[in-house]
């Protein structure tokens, strides 16, 4: 099948790409930058710079099956956590300029990443796709708003729609923001690991190559339309983190635990039932499992720190 990944130079994109050409497709990797995008050409895959616009992605999508739709704006240190304003133009109208230009171009699946954030604290745990989400901020709302798009959309043409709503995702090539990714990066450093306040406090967390798996299977023939959780299933402990990545990373007894609290320990996580009876997925990799292949991915790349030989 021909698939065309938005997005294709980031984060999942970088492992998505070759996973689907190792699954037998044919990909499209589409990109604003094309220096980005340089590293994934290969057998099975053509690289295409884009600026999104309606004429450049008709071009691009002829011939194309399926799209998977990585490209998107985050939540960022200095947003204004009221603000809707930064995620419009991208998780939004960028959103419909593509949906259109797949229409036209008689794609048939169409299948994007969403976010775990179009859930709260005002929704029971664990969350699932049956509850009413009510966005935890403005980049969770502007995700479930495209939820509802692609719904609208597909019902409306008949092509088959998909929302993957992730947990927080972790791996080599992240963004070293979330909690896990800077535990990793200090233990890959030797640097100490700390804890702070309530070692208890839980993540959903979700290895990028278990959600690899997951836009594979939306991908599959007989996989239904809809929204589908994708996350461990269960939370992982901020402790729990910290010595799981010490362990796999070899920075062993670099830990401190400062000011303990034992007050409440929020855990927020999504069942992830609807996606092993609807897509045929759940994850294959353990927290220590993920963290180990994490550590080797990250050391054939860069030299580690103080590494001996």
């Amino acid at each position: 099948m021909r698939v065309a990944v938005t997005g294709a130079s980031g984060f999942i994109g970088r492992y998505l790409v070759p996973a689907l050409v190792a699954g037998e497709h044919e990909v499209v990797a589409l990109g604003r930058e094309a220096g980005g995008l340089a590293p994934l050409q290969g057998d099975g895959v053509t690289v295409r710079a884009t600026d999104y616009g309606a004429g450049d992605l008709a071009y691009a999508l002829k011939g194309v099956e399926a799209v998977v739709h990585l490209a998107g704006r985050r939540s960022q240190r200095d947003d204004d956590p009221l603000s809707f304003r930064p995620f419009a133009e991208t998780n939004l109208n960028l959103l419909e300029t593509l949906f259109f230009a797949a229409r036209d171009a008689g794609v048939s699946r169409f299948v994007q990443a969403s976010t775990i954030a179009v859930y709260s604290a005002a929704n029971a745990v664990p969350y699932a796709e049956t509850d009413l989400p009510v966005p935890l901020n403005p980049y969770g709302l502007s995700k479930l708003t495209s939820e509802q798009l692609l719904t609208l959309w597909g019902g409306k043409t008949g092509m088959r729609t998909n929302s993957l709503r992730l947990a927080a995702s972790y791996g080599y090539g992240e963004r070293i923001s979330a909690v896990l990714m800077k535990f990793a990066d200090a233990a890959w450093r030797r640097q100490t690991l700390t804890v702070r306040g309530n070692g208890r406090i839980g993540i959903d967390q979700i290895y990028v190559k278990d959600v690899v798996r997951a836009f594979a299977a939306a991908l599959a023939p007989d996989a239904p339309g809809g929204a589908f959780n994708v996350g461990a299933g269960r939370v992982f402990t901020l402790l729990e983190m910290a010595e799981a990545v010490n362990a796999a990373f070899g920075n062993h007894g670099n830990l401190r635990i400062e000011d303990p609290q034992n007050g409440p320990a929020p855990a927020p996580h999504m069942s992830i039932e609807a996606a092993r009876q609807g897509l045929g997925w759940k994850p294959e990799f353990s927290l220590g499992r993920a963290l180990r292949d994490f550590c080797e991915t990250w050391r054939a790349v860069e030299a580690r720190p103080n590494e001996e030989d």
